[in-house]
């Protein structure tokens, strides 16, 4: 069984010690509103340790490079080079019928304008990036346009479909299934992460010749795009150790150390759990300073196998440098204003909800940083980055704190503002809490309320009660903070009365609910309920259950969506990155 070991059960390396050139990389996609904290939590440490490192987020330039002419030039020629042989074989009368599909849609978007498609792309940037983001119907064609242009690319693709937003994009591979993305990631035709590594990733390895590469994977929508580019960075520079990490691989470890083809080809070692001082460690044991076999969270290979260490290292959240975002793209990221993330807690205080797999990513559930040290932080990190708007990226943010915060941010002037998760919570029941969190910054809560329904809630193990739910909404919003919901439909056990219940909610609370997301529920294998079915009645209740076939009476859910120019704009969009305090939201 792994052993949780402490921050000092581990000696440092005694006299000099080596340093290593290290190259990070974000890969897509992810929401290309702001850093992503892995990178620069990493790059802290390492700087720290003397290593030198380059940080590279190749998900904002993945969109930055997609909305380019350059790129749809490129996209343009690969049309052209998949037409010529379609339209030979329907000459010879061979063209299959997923050919001939093929070739209808190669066709269709052979004919687009690139050009004029590239000049409107190149600058819907402009306007996602400056002051033209805050007239909503110019917002609003800047996104179609994005859309669009996707739309132009997955052509190039067939039959991938490659989405702007939400992360929804699909190459026909499960990411789930071992076998399939071994296969995806040698495919040239639908994998269209192997091109943007050839344009984006691999120059930047040639030039600066790092002596490790480490890849952080936060989601599932990430790992194929980071596993191709492992497998094209090993295959071309064998030489560089590949290590990846991130939520995702923590929560597919099994997996990993069954299948030895993502040692041999694809990478060298795997990270679990939080990676900071693993991937020190990982280095130091590299450069002959501690023996492989000593470094906790770490999977790797060597002549006689796989191996998985035993040991589980947890860190310590208050010895923790600054997150050190130097080197990273800080102005190409599409809001006006650049948001920050900071993570003052590391797991959820609440972690009981039977859907909920976040936790797998940490060993040692829930720590926190003393709330002076994370007004200290922020302060630093607003000086050093002359950052006014901030991402607080906690799994959920305890009411205690979130009352400690607000009252250290006011007192002490900081002048920020500010957004983050929060659970509908009967602690938070009085307005002068409210108004003190939008006094101190306060933009836009995003809360996790799934149902409306408190049976249902019982299920999924959140016990939040409908009145505390309507309390919160109200008292928040009166004092000026944004409210955004997220729900879900389809939980086993739901009814169809249920989940009617949870819509009359919505709709009777339009006023308070500011914007929302509404999500068909999806039980992935590493949830609680998953994991022990035998815990709760999950079974035998599928024939009252909503099914999909029962969806179609939600698409009237999003007309509470409030505001009329505004409102009409993609609110999930809005609420995620319009962070200046004249519009009064934020990012998640």
């Amino acid at each position: 069984m792994s052993e949780l070991i402490q921050i000092n059960a581990l000696a440092p390396v005694q006299g000099s010690r080596k340093t290593s050139k290290v190259m990070l990389l974000f890969p897509p996609e992810w929401v290309p509103t702001a850093p992503y904290l892995a990178l620069p939590s990493l790059t802290a440490v390492l700087r720290e340790a003397g290593h030198t490192v380059i940080q590279r987020d190749i998900n904002i330039g993945m969109w930055d490079h997609f909305f380019s002419m350059e790129f749809l030039i490129w996209v343009k020629a690969r049309l052209g080079m998949q037409l010529k042989p379609l339209q030979d074989k329907e000459k010879a009368g061979i063209l299959t019928e997923q050919e001939a599909d093929q070739k209808s849609v190669v066709e269709q978007a052979y004919e687009v304008d690139v050009f004029d498609l590239a000049d409107r792309a190149e600058d819907a940037k402009l306007i996602v990036r400056g002051e033209r983001f805050y007239q909503a119907e110019i917002l609003e064609g800047a996104l179609n346009c994005f859309r669009e242009t996707m739309a132009y690319i997955s052509a190039a693709y067939y039959p991938a479909s490659l989405v702007f937003y939400p992360m929804e994009s699909n190459l026909g591979y499960r990411p789930g299934v071992s076998k399939e993305v071994l296969a995806c990631l040698d495919d040239e035709q639908v994998n269209v992460y192997r091109d943007l590594c050839n344009q984006l990733v691999m120059p930047a390895v040639a030039k600066e010749k790092p002596d490790v590469v480490g890849l952080s994977i936060g989601t599932q929508m990430q790992l194929l795009a980071g596993l191709t580019f492992c497998k094209m960075i090993k295959e071309t520079f064998p030489h560089i150790h590949v290590v990846v990490g991130g939520n995702v691989i923590t929560r597919l470890q099994e997996d990993l150390a069954k299948q030895e083809r993502f040692f041999t080809d694809v990478f060298d070692s795997a990270i679990l759990y939080e990676g900071e001082h693993a991937l020190l460690w990982l280095i130091e044991a590299l450069n002959g300073e501690r023996a492989i076999a000593s470094v906790p969270n770490l999977i790797y290979r060597d002549a006689s196998g796989i191996h998985r260490n035993s040991e589980v290292y947890t860190e310590k959240t208050t010895a923790l440098p600054l997150p050190d975002f130097d080197g990273m793209p800080l102005d190409r990221y599409f809001v006006p204003e650049l948001i920050i993330p900071y993570l003052a807690t590391r797991g959820c205080y609440w972690g009981r909800c039977t859907f909920c797999d976040h936790g797998q990513g940490y060993f040692d559930q829930y720590r926190g940083v003393p709330v002076q040290q994370v007004v200290e932080q922020i302060k630093a990190l607003r000086d050093k980055y002359q950052c006014r708007h901030f991402l607080f990226s906690d799994e959920s943010y305890p009411p205690a704190l979130f009352k400690k915060v607000s009252q250290l941010l006011v007192d002490q002037q900081v002048g920020i503002k500010w957004t983050t998760l929060i659970r509908f919570e009967e602690t938070l029941q009085d307005q002068e809490t409210w108004d003190l969190a939008a006094k101190a910054g306060c933009c836009t809560l995003y809360y996790g309320m799934e149902s409306a329904n408190e049976r249902v809630l019982s299920l999924m193990d959140k016990h939040a009660k409908k009145s505390v739910i309507q309390r919160n909404l109200h008292m928040a919003a009166k004092s000026g903070i944004w409210n955004h919901v997220m729900a879900f439909y389809g939980f086993p056990g739901e009814t169809l009365d249920e989940a009617l219940e949870t819509r009359q909610f919505v709709l009777e609370n339009q006023p308070v609910i500011h914007s929302m997301e509404l999500f068909y529920f999806v039980a992935y294998r590493h949830t609680p309920m998953v994991r022990n079915p035998e815990g709760r009645m999950w079974l035998g209740l599928s024939s009252k259950s909503v099914m999909g076939s029962k969806a179609s009476w939600w698409g009237s859910v999003f007309s509470c969506r409030r505001g009329s120019a505004a409102g009409n704009v993609n609110s999930v969009w809005q609420g995620e990155t319009i962070c200046a305090a004249r519009m009064g939201c934020s990012a998640r």
